[in-house]
């Protein structure tokens, strides 16, 4: 026991290490994570013994697995999503239905049989939650990209799950098996909801019981109890966690101080999770399967790109700055995967031991491809869409901006990003360090609609916008209390008859520098400034606020001093 904790502590002590060292370089702190596992593991100074990682390896997947999915079904919030939920399904659809056919399409001729281009297809549907959320944390990203970023990881997951069991039932009944049958596909997909509703409700009501100080325990209960019941009664268990954090997120007022305090938690479930991630990482597969991992990884690629172009013009579905097509493909933050694809292949392995393992060491070979390099290009999308404050990335090095080619973005997420010195944060301005991706509420909006805006925005004053795009002005939380519970005055009303704060007052042009307006917040009352192209125009371009100037003021003043000493 001893000395399997101390490989515990081996794996989190190098993986501080590493995830410093990666910060350090600009790169996300989870591929510091993944080195320091290849670094530890067989392919490097082989530290770890093979019998610990074993033992570590299932319960740190599973926690970490479920804790990540339970945060990601938090995003199926009903109210949130009224009004988009079916242009965000068929979004999801067509992505994951044109990824699937044209990774089963290109994988036909160096795979023999149907099966194994089948099964691969299916896999290639799954997108990393913890990867993708995990870098999307890290950097803040907050906006309308970054939600449905999330939100298609999910349905990944859940797209997955169901075309893995369909495909499993053909295979099946063409093969003459009697092992997979329609009322144990049927079970799956069933049980799995039942085991999140059930764990759900459940933990809504240890909650209750236990207090609203006492958020991690009622949860870590829950999620233990619902992993061992799914293990045993063979359900997959990605659907079922989904569908627990849907419950509380929909059912209860408890999701978001849930994950707030679970952060202390988790980040060591984290960082051991990716750092086995790299111990497990085979370089020698690469070489052994590269014709069909080359393929692979060529063709979901194409498919996440191509299927996320698709599924936007097809549903119709507005996303600031990744809609076009001299934008960042959408499909770049799709890439990530590891663990949901693996486990998939592992279920593979007891239809067909001989398929399974083939398919698991593609996978295998492709995971270090998408691990490496899809944390990286998940960070561009999200700067590219403006949800990634500048403020926050100054802290890790410079970040280009303008439309890039696909070749263009490839080669500037992998390459390194130089400091800003204290002259270049002085020549910025509200242009480069505003928060683009918001979008802002029209100027017909009901009180039903600028409430519900009201309940799920960023910032305590929402902009205003006239059917141009030009500013009205902002609405005050406060402006709201009155009317909110008059419903006769409130159903008079629209937003801009609430704007509060007028163009001239709320707005900074967007080549403003960041001293001039760290200045005009010093005679404001409020905490943000909207962002407009000029003030003619009032173009509403996004937000700005106090606390990220205040940042980058500070360290403007810290580079200097240290320059002067």
């Amino acid at each position: 026991m001893n000395e399997l904790l101390f490989t515990c502590g081996l794996l989190l002590l190098g993986g501080t290490i590493c995830g410093t060292i990666a910060r350090w370089l600009k790169l996300p702190t989870l591929t510091g994570y993944i080195a320091a596992g290849i670094l530890l593991g067989s392919q490097g100074l082989d530290l770890l013994p093979h019998h610990h990682v074993k033992s570590i390896s299932e319960p740190v997947n599973d926690i970490a697995m479920a804790l990540v999915l339970f945060v990601l079904g938090g995003q199926f919030k009903f109210a949130a999503l009224r009004g988009r939920a079916r242009k965000l399904l068929s979004l999801s659809a067509v992505e994951s239905s044109l990824t699937f056919l044209i990774v089963v399409g290109l994988s036909m001729p160096v795979l023999e049989g149907f099966a194994a281009p089948l099964l691969l297809g299916v896999m290639a549907v799954a997108i990393a939650p913890a990867t993708t959320l995990l870098v999307l944390d890290e950097f803040d990203a907050h906006g309308n990209t970054t939600d449905t970023i999330k939100l298609l990881t999910a349905m990944s997951n859940v797209w997955a799950v169901l075309f893995f069991e369909l495909v499993l039932l053909v295979l099946a009944f063409l093969s003459g098996s009697d092992e997979v049958g329609p009322s144990s596909v049927a079970w799956d997909i069933a049980g799995s909801l039942l085991f999140g509703l059930v764990a759900g409700h459940a933990l809504i009501v240890m909650q209750d019981r236990t207090g609203h100080g006492n958020y991690t325990l009622p949860l870590i209960a829950v999620l233990a109890l619902a992993i061992g019941g799914c293990k045993l009664t063979g359900v997959p268990h990605m659907l079922a966690f989904l569908v627990t954090g849907a419950v509380v997120a929909n059912r209860s007022r408890y999701f978001e101080p849930i994950t707030t305090s679970m952060q202390s938690l988790a980040t060591p479930a984290y960082v051991a999770f990716f750092v086995l991630s790299g111990v497990h990482l085979n370089f020698g597969l690469l070489e052994h399967n590269w014709v069909a991992v080359g393929i692979y990884v060529l063709a979901r690629t194409i498919g996440k790109i191509a299927g996320a172009r698709l599924g936007i013009h097809l549903s119709g579905i507005d996303l600031l700055n990744v809609h076009d097509r001299s934008s960042p493909p959408l499909g770049l933050a799709l890439l990530c995967q590891a663990g949901a694809a693996i486990a998939l292949a592992h279920v593979a392995s007891e239809f067909d031991p001989e398929l399974g393992a083939r398919l698991l060491n593609i996978v295998l070979g492709a995971v270090i491809v998408f691990e490496l390099i899809g944390p990286l290009l998940v960070k561009h999308v999200v700067i590219a869409a403006g949800e990634v404050n500048i403020g926050h990335l100054l802290l890790r090095g410079s970040e280009e901006v303008g439309n890039p080619s696909m070749f263009t973005t490839l080669f500037r997420a992998l390459r390194g990003k130089h400091n800003h010195r204290a002259d270049d944060i002085a020549q910025l301005d509200l242009g480069r360090v505003m928060r683009a991706g918001i979008v802002p509420l029209p100027e017909h909006a009901n009180m039903d609609q600028i409430l519900r805006y009201a309940n799920h925005a960023r910032f305590n004053q929402f902009p205003v916008v006239d059917d141009d795009g030009a500013l009205v002005g902002l609405i005050r939380l406060r402006d709201l209390e009155d009317l909110a519970y008059d419903p006769h005055a409130a159903s008079l009303v629209i937003a801009a008859d609430l704007t509060s704060l007028t163009p001239e007052e709320c707005a900074l042009p967007a080549d403003t520098g960041i001293e001039d307006a760290a200045a005009a917040f010093s005679d404001y009352l409020g905490n943000n400034f909207a962002v407009v192209k000029d003030k003619q125009s009032l173009l509403f371009m996004g937000m700005v606020e106090r606390a990220d100037l205040i940042r980058l003021i500070r360290q403007m003043k810290q580079t200097r001093a240290r320059k002067n000493k």
